[in-house]
């Protein structure tokens, strides 16, 4: 998903049943950068801009655009890749901490 849709998407008219997206900051032990994304049909599609995805070289980096974007609510996904191969439940994979933005 663009980074512009997501704007739009955001901030966009809206019904009084309206949930917002449900962003995530994908993080890995083996990696240094930050990946948004955000959830679309129950799968998470990357944040692009230029159809490029998104990266963040530090939290504080991410949570600056994510307050820029006007988002209230993100959640840092931190995936284990030491054990991505080694355990057949794919909740035990990774974990979902929510973000302080504010």
């Amino acid at each position: 998903m663009q980074k512009a849709q997501l704007d739009r998407w955001i901030h966009g008219y809206h019904k009084d049943s309206y949930q917002s997206p449900k962003v995530f900051v994908i993080g890995c032990a083996d990696i240094s950068q930050y990946l948004l994304a955000v959830e679309y049909k129950h799968k998470l599609e990357p944040i692009k801009q230029d159809d490029e995805p998104v990266y963040f070289d530090s939290l504080e980096h991410v949570k600056e655009e994510l307050n820029k974007l006007g988002v209230e609510r993100a959640y840092l996904r931190l995936h284990n890749a030491y054990d991505e191969c080694g355990c057949e439940d794919e909740a035990s994979r990774y974990c979902d901490i929510e973000l302080k933005l504010h």
